[in-house]
């Protein structure tokens, strides 16, 4: 792309998103047709260096302004510096794009659906294991393919159509070729139901807490939100010791709330605050929703008994000391918690390990969040679950 014209393109999507900036607050019939005039003028420029349609590539049309605009900008980073293939990896993940941007979502859906056929006649076991999980743990959608249910595929395809781009950033951005296998690994999973990558990327340390990118906890004040039972605080303490100077534990369930007590007790650390609470952007009040399959899977909830109420605080207002490390697993609550201490991101740069599989956005997401409160972050990804869904994976980003 000529240079003049590139500036030109990007100075109409600064101007767009300064519109949107002031729609947010009020709606203006000025500014809502220049950003519709700037999305077309935009679509048909880059139509024309891509040499293809966005529709067909990205579904464009069915994106929000917000979704379309940081889209078109991951676009025009890649025209102003392409993706270049340095290894078979670099390859295979350019592969599985060249297969989103060729197919339309449905057609993404039908080869979903022709994976599922093929494994049900390979495995029946492992098909129902598929099904089943969908029905304990609905975080993903829903999926009941003898009603006809197939929400969590849509759901999968329309993620995968839809932010390729955000995808491409992501693989850019990751420090390391074993985060971006593992980012390949889960996508390649969702759209072709590939099994055997994902048993080769698993971590071979615990869940959170990796030593080749975090390797001490001296002096650290560790905010660990979704301690459950302390489960996660006695692993960190079996890998890190004790030299921490803090931990600040986070638990919305009472039962797990007593329990996490009780074993923190008995583990005999030092300096270590139990709190039934949960984290959020605001200050307020939620409910527990308890979940029927896992007491781990609890969430928070707008509305529910009155006896299941519980504190939402604000991570920047709650925590005295300076946190230096966050460990965030909530059930899909973890962009509004983020919110919530994004201060403290900005400022002081704590090292992160957030969960990225509460449902198919959070992958992107979250590190674009993260990202946008501090760009100085060295990301990387680690997958801990299994090979058939894949879950349990975690951003780590280190300052």
């Amino acid at each position: 792309m000529d240079k003049n014209i590139e500036i030109s393109l990007l100075e109409i999507l600064d101007t767009m998103k300064e519109a949107l900036a002031h729609l947010e607050h009020t709606e203006n019939e000025e500014l809502r047709q220049m950003v519709k005039s700037g999305r077309q003028h935009l679509t048909e420029a880059l139509e024309s260096e891509l040499d293809c349609s966005l529709d067909q590539r990205i579904d464009a049309s069915a994106l929000s302004d917000e979704d379309w605009l940081r889209t078109v900008y991951r676009i025009m980073g890649e025209v102003s510096d392409p993706f270049r293939l340095k290894n078979v990896f670099d390859a295979k993940f350019k592969k599985l794009l060249d297969h989103l941007w060729s197919h339309s979502k449905e057609e993404l859906v039908a080869g979903m659906k022709a994976a599922l056929n093929k494994l049900r006649e390979q495995s029946v076991e492992t098909y129902d294991g598929f099904v089943e999980y969908f029905s304990r743990f609905p975080l993903w959608g829903t999926f009941d393919p003898e009603k006809g249910d197939y929400n969590t595929l849509e759901l999968r395809a329309e993620v995968l159509k839809q932010h390729s781009y955000d995808f491409l950033w992501l693989y850019r951005r990751l420090e390391d070729y074993h985060s971006r296998y593992t980012l390949c690994s889960i996508l390649e999973n969702w759209a072709f139901l590939a099994l055997n990558e994902l048993t080769k990327i698993r971590s071979v340390y615990p869940d959170y807490w990796e030593p080749d990118i975090f390797p001490q906890n001296a002096g650290d004040v560790l905010v660990d939100v979704g301690a459950f039972i302390g489960d996660s605080i006695q692993q960190y303490v079996q890998v890190y010791g004790t030299s921490y100077r803090k931990i600040y534990a986070y638990e919305i369930s009472e039962k797990s709330y007593d329990e996490l007590c009780r074993n923190v007790e008995a583990m005999k650390l030092h300096d270590v605050t139990v709190r039934r609470k949960g984290a959020g952007r605001t200050r307020g009040e939620m409910f527990v929703s308890d979940s029927e399959t896992d007491l781990s899977a609890n969430q928070l909830s707008q509305s529910g008994e009155a006896g299941r109420r519980v504190e939402v605080v604000p991570l920047d207002e709650d925590v005295e000391e300076t946190m230096t490390f966050l460990k965030m697993d909530i059930e899909g609550a973890e962009q509004d918690a983020l919110l919530g201490c994004e201060r403290t991101i900005r400022a002081h740069h704590p090292k992160l390990a957030v969960c990225v599989y509460h449902g198919y956005e959070d992958i992107w997401k979250i590190p674009a969040m993260i990202d946008e409160m501090y760009p100085g972050y060295q990301f990387y990804l680690r997958h801990y679950g299994g090979n058939l869904i894949p879950t349990e994976f975690v951003l780590l980003c280190k300052p």
